[in-house]
């Protein structure tokens, strides 16, 4: 197995393109007038009603493949319902309402952050099949806004293929054991307003770029405030392939940190892939080897469920092959089977695990079956393995075991093509797991509930001419005028205080750097010792700044005091910190009062020292003007008093 930690990516052919899924600020879900509430408290529920899917026909007459996968895993799926946050649209027991306008609006918006380039003249609300349970009429209705648009990522154009709005699906609450096959689902979240953007995955070829991606589209979403906030707002699924591999996407990468080392892991499991195609089709092994022919092995266990096993020909020591750290091949098969059939991972094993040094026993996920020297050797007798054969036991209900058996089979078989499409599951250790079939375009068909909605070019422009400053404009700006980095930029647009930083700086005529502190750095480090600092404080200590009654020097001493007296007005903070204005004389007299109190010649000579006492004398005599005196000026006079320079 490659090392994820040094990893070629251009070598290696990595592509990289995400979906970014980010709910909408509305006053109302996006095909009902129910409000956009999530229920904290999960016991307070008024009903709940249970359903079984199907999949249907697309508008092509084919079946879905994903669809047909998910209708396999046979989930029960039981909804719990709140009346405040929920209708009968939501139980997919009447129509859908005219969808929020505002919402599709927004939508035009959003793309001309992205610079698309076309615009849909008319709204075609579509249906796109989801048989997971978390939309209860089995589909979710989207339609598409704009295309070709592109966010700066690194000196190129990431292009932004489609720009959506959709309803959210609702919220997974619970899940019990795979065995019990049902899934519990909260309903205030479904049909809440969603956007979903898309990117090219061709135009990103390294984990950076693919990480600044998804900071410019959340850097667009924040500043455009359409966004909603808050935990949960905002989800990224990721499409990954490498040279001779295949698009897989993996969902649930919540967590920017986390994409290099998913995308680390996946390429490390895409490559294994195709290694391990290479070496099955080196030993000439083809489909046709592989037969559903399973064998009861019940016998040899002391257990009331069936025992199934299976041989596999030539495929000695590939089911042991490390795919992704600390996870060997025959653990990706089993998961794929668990999910579909119900049968746990423990009950399944392979007969390279018997191996020293095999890599499943001391995995995450190790058997439970008691396959010892003698029970292996047991198997053999009735298997009848060839030296270079393989073989994979499972355990359980006879007709989830063979169902089991038979997803087992065909994902061996598929082992022949490469890397399968799929869509996997995000895990916290970096790897990821098998979720579905990867869906296709066989699962898209038009709403016929809901008419088409003509939007003028009229109407377009108007919209956009709405579209303030892109992100990427506003760092240039900012960072010229006043030197602030990304991350500085990122949290004004974060908390909101761009227009805030402008008028500051603009109109009270603050410095960058010091209307910066007032905005975002003195907030949080006073919330870090639980005091809020209101806008009416921070617009009061502004103020004062720019009249000069304070200078720079004492806002954390004025501060602390608006806090404890928050009323307080320009007046009586001019009394209070506003000294009488010094003459240059006395401004002298004092320093060198500071002075004298040290040996000046010592001080000349230890030139290590001189920022030290430095420092201590300007503190010395700031305190004592109660902070009210430009500190650069006060420094260059300290300099003048005490240092000695080379010229002298």
């Amino acid at each position: 197995m490659l090392d994820p930690s040094n990893l070629d990516f251009k070598k290696l052919g990595f592509h990289a393109g995400l979906e970014v899924h980010h709910q909408l600020k509305s006053k109302r879900k996006l095909f009902c007038n129910c409000p956009p509430i999530l229920e904290e408290d999960p016991e307070n529920m008024d009903y709940s009603f249970y359903r079984y899917f199907r999949p249907v026909l697309g508008e092509m007459g084919d079946f879905d493949p994903g669809m047909l996968v998910e209708f396999e895993k046979g989930y029960k799926v039981i909804y719990l319902a709140n009346e405040r946050n929920t209708c009968t649209y939501d139980m997919d027991e009447t129509p859908p309402f005219f969808p929020d306008m505002e919402m599709i609006e927004n939508g035009f918006i959003l793309s001309a952050y992205f610079d698309c380039s076309a615009f849909a003249e008319e709204i075609v609300v579509n249906r796109k099949q989801y048989l997971d349970g978390s939309i209860t009429t089995g589909f979710q209705r989207t339609f598409i806004c704009a295309r070709d648009g592109w966010v700066p990522v690194n000196g190129k154009k990431v292009r932004i293929s489609n720009v959506y709005i959709e309803e959210d699906a609702a919220r997974r609450v619970n899940w019990e054991d795979t065995s019990n096959r049902t899934v519990y689902y909260n309903l205030d979240r479904l049909g809440v307003p969603l956007t979903e953007i898309i990117t090219e995955y061709t135009d990103v070829d390294n984990p950076e770029e693919l990480l600044e991606t998804a900071k410019q589209i959340g850097r667009v979403l924040r500043i455009s405030k359409i966004g909603r906030r808050g935990s949960g707002a905002a989800r990224q699924d990721v499409n990954i392939s490498i040279t001779g591999g295949d698009r897989v996407e993996i969902k649930g990468v919540q967590d920017l940190d986390k994409f290099d080392i998913m995308c680390r892991h996946e390429v490390v499991r895409q490559h294994a892939l195709i290694e391990i195609k290479s070496e099955m089709l080196k030993r000439g092994i083809k489909k046709d080897d592989f037969e559903h022919t399973y064998v009861d092995i019940s016998q040899f266990f002391d257990t009331d469920e069936k025992v199934f096993a299976t041989v596999f020909l030539k495929m000695k020591g590939i089911f042991g092959t490390e795919v992704q750290p600390n996870k060997d091949f025959g653990l990706e098969i089993f998961e794929k089977s668990m999910l579909i059939s119900g049968i746990p991972r423990r009950n399944h094993f392979h007969s390279d695990e018997i191996e020293d040094g095999s890599l499943r026993p001391n995995s995450e996920h190790p058997s439970d079956l008691p396959i010892t020297q003698d029970t292996y050797s047991k198997i053999c007798s009735v298997l009848n393995p060839k030296e270079n054969d393989a073989f994979i036991v499972v355990k359980g209900i006879e007709k989830r075991a063979l169902h089991a058996m038979k997803k087992i089979v065909e994902r061996v078989k598929m082992a022949i093509d490469g890397v399968p499409q799929e869509t996997r599951r995000f895990l916290t250790n970096g790897n990821s797991e098998f979720l579905r079939v990867i869906h296709g375009k066989d699962r898209i068909y038009p709403d016929t509930d809901t008419p088409p909605i003509v939007i003028s070019l009229r109407r377009i422009k108007e919209l956009t001419k709405s579209v303030g400053k892109k992100p990427w404009e506003v760092f240039n700006e900012l960072h010229e005028k006043y030197g602030l980095d990304q991350q500085q930029v990122d949290l004004l647009i974060r908390d909101e205080k761009l227009e805030k930083f402008i008028e500051y700086t603009e109109q009270l005529q603050l410095d960058g750097n010091l209307s910066y502190k007032l905005l975002i750095a003195l907030p949080r480090e006073k919330r870090r010792k639980n005091i809020l600092l209101t806008t009416e404080i921070i617009d009061k200590l502004a103020r004062v700044l720019s009249k000069k009654i304070i200078f720079k020097e004492q806002v954390d001493l004025v501060l602390n005091y608006l806090v404890e007296n928050p009323e307080s007005t320009e007046e009586q903070l001019k009394e209070k910190f506003d000294l009488p204005e010094l003459s240059n004389k006395e401004v002298e007299n004092l320093i060198q009062s500071k002075i004298d109190k040290y040996d000046l010649n010592k001080i000349q000579e230890f030139k290590e020292y001189q920022e030290l006492i430095l420092c201590k004398i300007t503190g010395e005599v700031l305190k004592e003007l109660n902070y009210h005196f430009e500190g650069k000026v006060l420094v260059e006079k300290i300099k003048q008093m005490i240092f000695v320079t080379e010229d002298d």
